[in-house]
């Protein structure tokens, strides 16, 4: 079998070298940082573990079984009913209902003039950016009490601009309260740090940060490394940026963020017993507060584990903040809600290239640079930051799984040239 290097030891890298070593490819990863990628752990010295933000495993049983196939040959997967809630307010004290439900229109002054909006409203119908599609569902009001704001702080743009074909399957507007999944969702037993190092225990893992391409005609004959090493190979997959793999003068943008782990001790739990998580559409810095408490790890009675998130641009002030001014933000926060807390345990992990950024401009400058990517025969690529696509794990495990088929059909093809 041909060799393969895989750049990047992500859910992606991890899920395709795995489906190709049992494939009987030599494969050797390239991984500039540690195994895991946005999956890894945040670790507290106080001996528990969080996911930086919440990682779920959610699949149609039928159409996408090999999901949930692939994590159960490492993990048992055990299902979750996960529940969110919003603040437009600003007050844990006053969780409206997260997906948007029309339930939440009873929560406001003005609910007999909503309905009337919303009577007026075209309804779920297509459109080609994120306002637009919004306002025809949700009306005017709703739209800019709980969707507005919230967009524009998570992704740093204007809601006017965000483009894309996600917006039918992440967004809904459900007469009660629902499911965050509808169907419900797993999570693993085990880290999914550990998951992914049990799928690559076969595989040469070299840590090493990739700065280019060497290229023969159509064809790629090595890659050259932060180290300034060589590595060869038959085969080529990448993960991570292309626009750090070819040579432009273009870059692409990516909204960043920052996670703040936190162990505490509080007074009392943030969120209704059922909710896992809450959004904040307001003035606050983040976006999104989580308690770990689907995590199978006992925590003591009046203990937390909470992930805060911080999006951001690098450069940004925010992004260069230091942990001591995220732990306090977050103490500042609980403490104006009359929560009594004690930080036990913190730390600060950054994703620099957390969401492909859904504006025109951005993807064309992606296609652009993917082109010259795609252009050498044996190069193959898959996962949010290689495809800049805003895409969940059950999607990257399933392009594994095409990627591996794609690279099987480009073995057969080649050896019967």
């Amino acid at each position: 079998m041909p060799e393969i290097t895989v750049i990047g030891a992500g859910v992606a890298g991890c899920s395709l070298s795995y489906l190709l070593d049992q494939e009987g490819f030599d494969v050797t990863i390239v991984e500039k940082d540690a195994v895991g990628g946005l999956l890894r752990e945040i670790e507290f010295e106080t001996g528990y573990h969080c996911d930086s933000a919440p990682h779920l495993l959610f699949f149609d049983e039928e159409e996408e079984a090999i999901v949930g196939d692939l994590f159960s040959e490492f993990t048992q997967l055990e299902p979750h009913e996960f529940y969110a809630a919003t603040y437009p307010r600003g007050k844990l004290s006053d969780p409206h209902h997260y997906p948007v439900s029309k339930q939440n229109i009873d929560k406001w002054d003005d609910a007999d003039a909503i309905r009337e909006e919303l009577a007026e409203a075209p309804g779920k119908t297509d459109a080609e950016y994120f306002e637009e599609y919004m306002k025809n569902q949700v009306g005017e009001t709703l739209y800019n009490r709980y969707n507005k704001d919230y967009t524009e702080k998570h992704w740093g743009i204007d809601p006017k601009r965000i483009t894309g074909d996600w917006f039918d399957f992440k967004i809904s507007f459900p007469d009660e309260e629902q499911e965050f999944f509808g169907d419900g969702a797993y999570y693993p037993d085990d880290k999914y740090t550990d998951i992914l190092q049990s799928m690559i225990a076969d595989c040469d893992v070299v840590f090493d940060g990739v700065t280019g391409l060497e290229t023969d005609g159509d064809r790629i004959s090595a890659i050259e490394t932060e180290s300034g090493d060589r590595i060869n190979s038959d085969l080529f997959v990448s993960t991570i940026d292309p626009s750090i793999l070819v040579d432009t003068s273009e870059s692409l943008n990516y909204r960043s963020m920052v996670i703040l782990g936190a162990h505490i001790e509080a007074s009392e739990r943030l969120f209704p017993d059922h909710v896992d998580w809450g959004y904040f559409p307001n003035h606050y810095d983040f976006t999104r507060i989580t308690d770990y408490k689907f995590i199978p790890q006992s925590t003591p009675d009046g203990e937390y584990i909470l992930t805060t998130e911080f999006p951001s641009f690098i450069g940004d002030e925010v992004w260069s903040n230091s942990e001591e001014w995220y732990s306090e933000y977050l103490m500042d926060f609980l403490d104006e809600q009359g929560i009594n807390a004690t930080l036990l345990d913190a730390e600060v992990r950054r994703a620099p290239r957390a969401y492909p950024l859904p504006v025109t401009e951005e993807i064309d400058t992606f296609e652009r640079i993917n082109d010259r990517l795609s252009a050498y025969e044996n190069m193959f690529n898959l996962g949010r930051v290689s495809t800049y696509e805003y895409i969940w794990i059950k999607d990257i495990v399933q392009q594994a799984y095409e990627t591996r088929d794609d690279i099987l059909e480009y073995v057969q093809q080649s050896t019967a040239d």
